[in-house]
């Protein structure tokens, strides 16, 4: 027995239905990682993943944080544990109103309140090496002052001249 055509109306209805959109991996990432964060206490899960921005990379190689616990239907006063190995954990706790100050400026208030530390390893993270500048060619410096140009460099263009130094040296990072 032959199926009966699709009407036109219906195709377009089905064809609609069908369309899928392209989502970006943050945020397909953020929708499974919040609510496990959550779990923890983190309200915010950039306070996880922007640690290092937060308390700075000397801090974040050395400390994770582990949770932060609201007083019950508070949204001040939080408790901030952060996992640290031992031998720095009485550096942390001389810095712990430093953590705490850097945090809350973090958050645009004071939600945290103390900072209580766990001692214990840390998870292991692979070391990037440094990136080397190698010496420019005559024709490679001269194509870089011509878009940097001569004289005194702003920061912004001392900047932008020395990613243009790693960029016409052809610097990669040694594997």
């Amino acid at each position: 027995m032959a199926k009966a055509p699709i009407k036109k109306a219906d195709s377009k209805k089905n064809a609609s239905d069908r369309r899928r959109y392209t989502a970006s991996a943050s945020s397909v990432a953020r929708s499974l990682v919040t609510p496990a964060m959550r779990a923890k206490g983190f309200a915010q899960v950039e306070v996880v993943t922007r640690w290092a921005h937060i308390v700075g990379p000397e801090l974040a190689a050395s400390t994770v944080p582990v949770s932060l616990r609201f007083p019950r239907g508070e949204r001040m006063g939080a408790t901030l544990v952060v996992r640290c190995e031992s031998a720095f954990a009485p550096l942390l706790s001389h810095k712990a109103g430093r953590v705490i100050e850097m945090v809350n400026s973090f958050f645009g208030y004071a939600a945290v309140a103390k900072l209580e530390l766990k001692q214990g390893p840390l998870p292991h993270r692979t070391h990037q090496p440094l990136l080397e500048k190698k010496p420019l060619s005559a024709e490679a410096n001269q194509n870089l002052t011509t878009l940097v140009g001569d004289g005194e460099l702003s920061p912004l263009r001392a900047a932008v001249k020395s990613l243009g130094e790693y960029v016409f040296s052809g610097s990669k990072k040694d594997q």
